[in-house]
This record gives C-alpha cells, structure tokens and sequence, in this order.
C-alpha cells in the first residue's frame, strides 16, 4: 500500500506543482481581464493571472523534466520508460490539466458566491486533480504509467497533501489563508 501511495505522488509532481510555482510567479494581469460572466460576478477573480498560469506551466514541466533525470541517474523506472518527447507531452498534459482545474474551480467558486481565499470542500483539494487525470488520459502511455490503484490512491491522498502544503505556503507567507 506504500509503494502504491509514493508512486501516486511521484507521478503527480508534475500535477502538484504548477499551482505553486503559479503562486510564487504570479500576479499582473488576470486572466478575465477584470470582466464580469453573465451573472454579474467575476469570471476568475485577481488570483488567475497569465504570469501564474505561465509560470505554473513551466514549473511543472521542470518538475517532470527533473523527475525524468533523476528516474535516468538512479535507474528508477516510471516516467524513463518512455522516451524524453513523449515524457515531455505528459508532463505537459498534467500540468496543464492541473491549471486549468484550479481555473475551472475558481469559476465555479465564484458561480457558487465564495470568494477568492474562502473554503470551498473537496473542490479545492480536487478540481486541479480531476482535470489533470482527464487531460493525462489523452497521453498514449497513460494506462502504462497510472494504474486503477494510483489513481484511486492520487485521489485519497490529494487532500491531506493539499492541506499540508497549503499551511506551509501560510507560514511561508506565500498565501494569506492556510487552505
């Protein structure tokens, strides 16, 4: 159950990074564009920005690139069994996945009425996941590389490393909440 647990977060740094480096390369201009949806609120909210999603995108696919070295260098096989382009894709399907998530979360927030910062239960923990799993599906190694039991144990152990990691960007006073 171990093995299962560590190589579901390993295969998800590139999945779990983005929105932090998105948190560190942040700010400038939204992604809505400041606009308003039909409903009269904000479409995303200050917090999406270009830079973020950009930087995000960047630092996941980092993040897979040195995973990829480091599998090479100690002859760990996940991600090295497959060649560096296709690797590449996958990362890039995961952290993009990942962004667009978190986005799709923040509209659906805002649709719900909860505000930039405040608790929104699951969703939080989890949109970023989802569509992660979803667009890394599209990748043509995906069912080599994520079995049912990583992907089932991704989902259980999203939220307590969610959390976790949300408090120590709070005490790193990198977020203004600690969720």
């Amino acid at each position: 159950m171990l093995e299962i647990l560590l190589t579901a977060i390993w295969i998800l740094l590139p999945a779990y990074t983005p929105n932090n480096f998105a948190v560190i390369t942040g700010g400038g201009k939204p992604i809505d564009l400041g606009k308003n949806f039909v409903d009269g609120k904000r479409i995303l909210g200050n917090g999406k920005t270009f830079r973020g999603f950009l930087g995000g995108l960047a630092g996941g696919l980092l993040t897979g690139v040195i995973q990829y070295r480091i599998e090479l260098l100690f002859g760990f096989s996940v991600f090295s069994e497959i060649p560096f382009l296709s690797a590449l894709r996958l990362f890039f399907l995961l952290s993009f996945g990942s962004l667009a998530g978190d986005i799709a979360g923040s509209f659906i927030k805002r649709r719900m009425g909860i505000e930039r910062g405040e608790k929104a239960p699951l969703l939080d923990q989890l949109d970023f996941l989802v569509v992660a799993y979803l667009m890394a599906s599209l990748h043509e190694s995906f069912w080599e590389i994520f079995t049912p039991e990583t992907i089932v144990a991704g989902i259980i152990i999203t939220p307590l490393l969610h959390r976790l990691i949300n408090y120590l960007a709070y005490l790193l006073r990198l977020k203004n909440v600690p969720w």
